[in-house]
């Protein structure tokens, strides 16, 4: 008897089950899910990347005995952590912080990321998230509290996006032997102190500009995770103020010409110590992507017919404009 053909142009029998003909096995499911991911990769790195994250990571792992250095260190110091968030924090499951679970969940499949596991730590007083992640463990997204009180849902999952960033873009390794060297160096810890007096001034240097570079890459991926782009532009002012005084809605455009001070001193250059680039030169960073043909490629549900949109070359160019601690340019008017 000829099949008939149902509402979806799939085969049906008469009276048979309308789902019959539907595949929904594991293969396809993966087989979907590896084709979505491979649509955003280009040479094996995410689409979306800010351009000198991977030029300085590149210069780093050239560097004679670096990545080794650096692979035995987070080889060391991940499995430990692991340990101590599970005796000091809370983890987030289906059961605990439900809806931290799910924020994760949508970011990591948006991304095409494995689950990461995610901890609360109690912490009220410092405004902070990080990741970390080896090459051969799971990673983990630590989430202090102060988080959690003082920033809204969707700020939240754009710092969820942003960690989940650390991940797709595989920062694993670098950015926690970074940490570690930096903390131990600022703090002076004995055990390490002759190890990493060892380390010249420039490898330093050359951590803290890839880092801030990694941070520009990571602001994207939370800006495509997020389900409002305000949330990503509120959400890093407030690091500005910690977002501990109820003040409401804070005024953005005034935020912003904070940059032409900050680019108009030599003071400036103290952010050639700094891990992260400053709150305002991220916001400048994160607009421009906002304009970019990435952005929409990756969320084009939100692509409108009046947008005026720039490539990838166009994008990574203005935002050296503003993450440059040496070459800083003044702010466009129309900003």
């Amino acid at each position: 008897m000829p099949l008939a053909m149902n509402a979806s142009g799939l085969p049906q029998a008469s009276g048979g089950n309308p789902t019959d003909y539907i595949d929904i096995s594991f293969q396809r499911y993966v087989r979907n899910r590896v084709t979505s991911s491979a649509a955003h990769l280009v040479n094996g790195i995410p689409d979306y990347a800010y351009g000198p994250d991977f030029v300085l990571r590149e210069k780093l792992r050239a560097m004679p005995g670096t990545f080794p250095f650096f692979k035995a260190i987070t080889n060391q110091y991940v499995p430990y952590i692991k340990q101590v968030c599970n005796l000091d924090c809370l983890r987030v499951g289906p059961g605990q912080f439900p809806e931290i679970h799910e924020m994760t969940q949508d970011c990591a499949r948006r991304l095409g990321i494995g689950m990461p596991t995610v901890y609360i730590y109690p912490d009220p007083s410092i405004i902070n998230a990080y990741t970390i992640a080896t090459e051969d463990d799971s990673p983990l997204i630590i989430i202090h509290s102060s988080v959690v009180e003082r920033f809204t849902p969707g700020e939240l999952k754009s710092i969820i996006g942003h960690e989940c960033g650390h991940i797709h873009n595989n920062h694993g390794i670098y950015n926690t032997a970074a940490n570690i060297i930096l903390n131990a160096m600022s703090a002076g810890l004995p055990i390490l102190r002759q190890i990493l007096s060892l380390l010249s001034l420039p490898l330093r240097y050359a951590l803290q500009a890839w880092m801030r570079a990694a941070e520009v890459t990571c602001d994207r991926a939370g800006s495509i995770c997020c389900d409002d782009l305000h949330d990503e532009l509120t959400c890093l002012a407030k690091f500005l103020y910690g977002g501990a005084f109820d003040a409401g809605e804070i005024n953005l455009d005034a935020v912003l010409r904070q940059y032409d001070m900050l680019r108009s001193t030599p003071v400036r250059l103290l952010e050639l110590e700094s891990d992260h680039p400053v709150p305002v030169r991220r916001l400048f960073a994160v607009k421009e992507f906002f304009n970019s043909e990435l952005l929409y490629a990756w969320r084009p549900e939100w692509r409108t017919p009046d947008l005026q949109l720039i490539g990838k070359q166009e994008l990574d160019a203005r935002c050296e404009r503003y993450i440059g601690v040496i070459k800083s340019q003044k702010a466009k008017k129309k900003r």
